[in-house]
């Protein structure tokens, strides 16, 4: 073979691997991914659990994560690692629990995050029973993230609106786009910040994940893009057209309570807005025919005790480990999902940096000797679902800030608590027939109560959990903890 042809021959197979290596990347699915702020299980107008009233809202219109429902799978027992926003999202960005990542508190953010856990008396705790560990407030460069994941598959990755896990911000942990190391404080700014056309943000940051969407498939690169919403934490704000709308509904002008009235509606409009976002994210992803190989997945940071009038049931709020606090709403779309699908297996949130390595061609099965989080790619195409059928998820809250501390283990039906100012009393519940957790069935099943604590302590040793310490200057007489008397189920508190 001549000099000439053996060139010609070179060049030609070159080009052979270069574009099979641009078909591969070019057929890998997209990843959009929108997490919204404190929205309850109940928050939107899918029912989470197919003809359960209590898993939806009359109050709210959602049709844009409707067209995802319909278009792919919803899941009946999603939760958050955590009732609050920074350790929910340090577990999703990480696959780790807030047990083993130690960012389960939010306190001690940023640059006053201590390098290890220690303890320390506060001021306001120091009568309390128990002396809390310190949460380490930030997220540790050791952590693979779900940016560096999917940068190892070739992927562009960008991450828009709230961050709040720290570390120096989404480019540091893998992001090529971001909005850098934001927190609550861009979603809820001084009035003269605020501009009337933007409420929340909500719209800004989703023209700016659109533009990201539109270069990445100009490019013929496949992309994941992190929407991360404002909406609906605290300080509600909305198109003033569309609380208008909202008020005008015969489900929110029927409601007696004006502070209920009020609630329900300006919530009602920050997620209307937003949801109306999210229809713009779908219709570009129409028009760029993409759509059918785009995975869509919406889902919250923790949930929340909102007004849902007569259909309310979930116990606790927001901080706590009770449901109302980590059962939160999960809808996804995507490449060999069944429309109108639905799903009751137990997932987590720390389940989604496999799940979308999976998606993204990486072995899942890899990262999950590391992590606590599993794929949920089989169960979205239905695949199998046999690795969860006798799955354990753990929540690990040792902390004093505005609950008490407690940790729990869902398994099954079955969930426990463990309060840890009242050890000796562990509280049992069977959420398939108690979803408001009423009936403590500890002393009526005392081998399944034995079974999950042993279960949860084993796991919390396995990864270096830390726990609180009893207080030896607690003051007399202190009260332990009574979770029937100061978080007790919400039927009995309506």
């Amino acid at each position: 073979m001549t000099y000439r042809r053996r060139s010609q021959f070179y060049l030609f197979s070159i080009t052979l691997i270069a574009s099979a290596l641009w078909v591969h990347a070019n057929n890998k699915p997209n990843i959009v991914f929108v997490l919204v702020d404190d929205m309850p299980w109940w928050g939107t107008s899918v029912a989470q659990m197919e003809g359960n009233p209590q898993s939806t809202s009359k109050y709210r219109v959602t049709p844009n994560i409707e067209r995802i429902a319909e278009k792919g799978m919803t899941f009946s027992n999603a939760y958050a690692a955590a009732g609050m926003c920074a350790p929910s999202r340090c577990s999703i960005q990480t696959g780790l629990s807030p047990a083993r990542h130690l960012f389960s508190g939010n306190s001690n953010f940023g640059e006053s995050a201590p390098d290890e856990v220690f303890y320390e008396v506060k001021r306001k705790d120091r009568d309390s029973l128990l002396i809390e560990p310190s949460p380490i407030g930030t997220l540790r460069d050791e952590f693979l993230t779900i940016g560096e994941a999917l940068k190892k598959q070739g992927y562009a990755t960008a991450h828009v609106g709230k961050w709040h896990v720290y570390g120096g911000g989404p480019e540091r942990h893998g992001y090529d786009v971001s909005d850098g190391e934001t927190s609550n404080t861009e979603g809820s700014p001084k009035k003269s910040e605020i501009d009337p056309e933007d409420p929340k943000r909500i719209f800004s940051m989703t023209d700016k994940a659109m533009q990201f969407i539109k270069t990445q498939h100009q490019a013929r690169k496949p992309f994941f893009v992190q929407i991360s919403h404002y909406a609906e934490h605290s300080k509600q704000m909305s198109l003033p057209e569309t609380l208008d709308a909202m008020l005008e509904l015969d489900s929110i002008a029927a409601i007696e309570s004006e502070g209920a009235k009020k609630q329900a509606s300006t919530h009602g409009a920050a997620v209307r807005d937003m949801d109306a976002a999210i229809g713009q994210v779908l219709d570009l992803l129409d028009q760029l025919r993409i759509r059918d190989n785009t995975y869509v997945i919406v889902t919250s940071d923790n949930g929340k005790n909102l007004y849902n009038g007569a259909e309310s049931i979930l116990r606790g709020d927001k901080w706590w480990l009770w449901e109302a606090g980590i059962r939160v709403p999960f809808v996804a779309e995507g490449p060999g999902i069944t429309p109108r699908s639905r799903s009751s297996i137990n997932i987590v949130n720390y389940d989604l940096l496999p799940t979308f390595y999976e998606m993204a061609g990486g072995n899942a099965r890899l990262l999950e000797k590391e992590i606590d989080g599993r794929s949920l790619l089989p169960v979205l195409k239905q695949s199998g679902s046999s690795d969860f059928t006798d799955r354990a998820l753990f929540f690990h809250y040792p902390h004093l800030r505005e609950s008490t501390p407690h940790s729990a283990i869902i398994k099954g039906d079955y969930k426990l608590y463990s309060f840890y100012e009242i050890p000796e009393q562990p509280h049992l519940y069977k959420l398939s027939e108690d979803l408001g957790e009423t009936k403590n069935l500890a002393s009526q099943l005392p081998e399944k109560t034995r079974e999950l604590l042993n279960e949860m302590n084993a796991y919390f040793n396995r990864v270096g959990a830390y726990f609180p310490k009893t207080n030896p200057d607690a003051k007399p007489g202190e009260t332990p903890f009574d979770p029937e008397s100061r978080m007790p189920p919400l039927a009995r508190r309506l």
